[in-house]
């Protein structure tokens, strides 16, 4: 499982990433089910796709994704190549997952615009439209490699497992060069019926719904990748309503600086991103347009106000759906935090030491033989109690956090005539204080 989520924020263009993978890699199996939770989870913005170079034997499966490790230099397995090397993860570490993703998510690339279309032509034959735009006043070199890739892939893991958008063979893998604000458009006819795998079987079956074509599109100044993008066989399918918010719908109480965060995905995988209604009023207003990320934060919300908030999906197909409006309100201004109420209560306080103090002062004390336990009662109706600090002569001895609150004593200092001032300062949740004292004359 992916064992970190870090949502992204506002990525700079859909990261391309090539995970290279093998039927005899024990470790791709849990490495392949990782990338693809959390693409599918719409959490990150990108594509991928499984470069599947070894059979279950060891040998070779598809020439093409061996000529491509081998330009990467790829030597173990799992490999994952993100942007094309702008990060890499060689293994099965979930945790570097997040990282890398972002990592290339937020970088700064070439302002370059890329569609595609795939159209089913029947007997194993797609057709591949792209067109790419250079929004750049500078011309672009770069080079496209459009994967042709099967959903749920017929080449499975270790453990028979299938993967998935398994590598058949390239639509497109080829340098472009596109004018300043120029747009490259190309076309191309593939049949599958015409190319093979290593072990002489042709492509010819496959589904037109389990197709998917994922093109990165290379930048030769440095070798990364400025943007990807993927396109499927017949109807896309819109992302699934959102759903799960927090606040949940109708809560009371919530408070002031809360966050909204909702669930949502896409049933072909795709990316998603939001767009955000909130405000006191219904309908809300909209406040946030087409972000990736699945929280908000609407800043300091108003005491005692009702606020209302929606969510409107959209794929990368521009096909959307809309939650319901949710609603919940934000708590009450509440009085003043007040002080705790502390008392010690053991040892036991001369009569003297709770009345008026006529006597002299060395004879107001509590008088006690050897060990003792002190112990202290506090309250807070408030907050509730944090914690409560025994000193002894000033100096703190203890802390408890649970009632009781005790601290036990034996003497450890000097004092004059064997006299100890004993002091319980309790705290509340909210940081005011109050204390209790009281004088001691140990007797050994």
């Amino acid at each position: 499982m992916l064992n970190e989520k870090t949502p992204i924020s506002g990525y700079t263009h859909t990261v391309f990433s090539e995970i290279c993978t093998s039927q005899n890699c024990k470790n791709c199996d849990e490495w392949s089910q990782n990338v693809y939770e959390a693409y599918v989870s719409g959490d990150y913005d990108f594509n991928f796709v499984e470069m599947i170079r070894f059979d279950h034997d060891g040998y070779v499966l598809n020439e093409e994704v061996n000529n491509w490790a081998i330009n990467y230099s790829i030597l173990a397995i799992p490999n994952s190549i993100f942007d094309g090397d702008f990060e890499r993860i060689v293994g099965s570490y979930p945790v570097l997952l997040p990282n890398a993703l972002n990592s290339c998510g937020n970088r700064e690339v070439a302002d370059i615009t890329a569609d595609m279309m795939v159209s089913w032509l029947g007997e194993g034959t797609i057709q591949v439209d792209i067109t790419i735009e250079n929004n750049e006043n500078t011309q672009y070199n770069g080079q496209i490699r459009a994967c042709i890739t099967e959903i749920v892939s017929r080449y499975d893991t270790y453990y028979g497992n299938p993967y998935h958008f398994g590598f058949l063979d390239y639509a497109f893998n080829k340098d472009i060069t596109i004018s300043a604000g120029g747009i490259y458009t190309d076309s191309t006819i593939w049949n599958g019926n015409d190319h093979y795998d290593n072990h002489g079987d042709d492509f010819g079956d496959i589904d037109p719904d389990n197709i998917q074509v994922t093109m990165g599109v290379i930048n030769d100044n440095n070798g990364f990748a400025d943007e990807s993008v993927m396109a499927r066989i017949g109807q896309n399918n819109p992302p699934n309503e959102p759903s799960n918010p927090s606040p949940p719908n109708g809560a009371i109480n919530i408070d002031l600086d809360a966050d909204l965060s909702w669930d949502c995905s896409d049933p072909d995988g795709g990316s998603i991103k939001y767009d955000i209604y909130f405000g006191p009023t219904n309908p809300p207003d909209q406040v946030a347009w087409k972000q990736t990320e699945k929280t908000y934060d609407p800043g300091t919300m108003e005491y005692e106000e009702e606020y209302y908030w929606k969510i409107i999906a959209w794929d990368n197909h521009n096909a959307s759906s809309s939650g319901p409006i949710w609603s919940f309100n934000v708590r009450s201004k509440t009085v003043e935090n007040q002080a705790p109420e502390v008392e010690i209560i053991k040892p036991e306080k001369a009569l003297y030491l709770r009345n008026i103090k006529i006597l002299p002062r060395f004879l107001r004390l509590t008088k006690i033989i050897g060990s003792i336990t002190v112990e202290a009662t506090a309250t807070d109706e408030d907050s509730g109690i944090e914690k409560v600090e025994f000193y002894i002569n000033g100096i703190l001895k203890g802390t408890d956090t649970v009632e009781p609150y005790t601290y036990g004593w034996t003497r450890d200092g000097i004092s004059f005539f064997g006299i100890f001032f004993i002091r319980a300062i309790a705290y509340d949740t909210e940081g005011k204080t109050s204390d209790d004292w009281m004088l001691v004359r140990k007797i050994f």
